[in-house]
């Protein structure tokens, strides 16, 4: 993918989610949260990729001549790597990135999940989801 457009993108959900948060009504600030919890996790995405020599993963090439394939396997080190193309552009996505994005993803539904089921507590009590209505139910 582009990194401007990515760039972009991540840009532009941080600018909604943030819009989104500062509104009164307490729905928008939850999908305000969601979404910049989802642009927060594109950029931690986006910084995993690898562009340099040195890979977390598969170490050493060799290059079939017969077939022009690179395969990067070391059956002595137990290491078992995808067969690509000669020509193909090595991009490599270090794993730990992946895995911790993960991680967040599950946590901010369980946390939208919970912050969804106290609204509408509130919303059974008051009556509304307003923040300056309730603010005045408070004193």
């Amino acid at each position: 993918m582009n990194n401007t457009l990515l760039s972009i993108t991540i840009a532009l959900l941080f600018g909604i989610g943030t819009f989104l948060i500062l509104r009164k009504d307490l729905i928008k600030v939850v999908i305000g949260l969601s979404i910049l919890s989802h642009a927060v996790n594109l950029l931690i995405v986006s910084t995993g990729l690898f562009n340099g020599e040195k890979v977390p993963i598969i170490t050493g090439e060799h290059i079939e001549p017969s077939s022009g394939t690179i395969f990067t396997d070391d059956l002595a080190n137990s290491i078992l790597a995808p067969i690509v193309p000669e020509s193909a552009e090595m991009i490599y996505v270090d794993p730990l990135v992946q895995a911790l994005v993960l991680t967040a993803i599950v946590i901010s539904l369980a946390t939208t999940a919970f912050i969804l089921i106290l609204i509408y507590r509130i919303y059974e009590e008051y009556g509304t989801t307003d923040i300056s209505k309730l603010r005045r139910l408070w004193g």
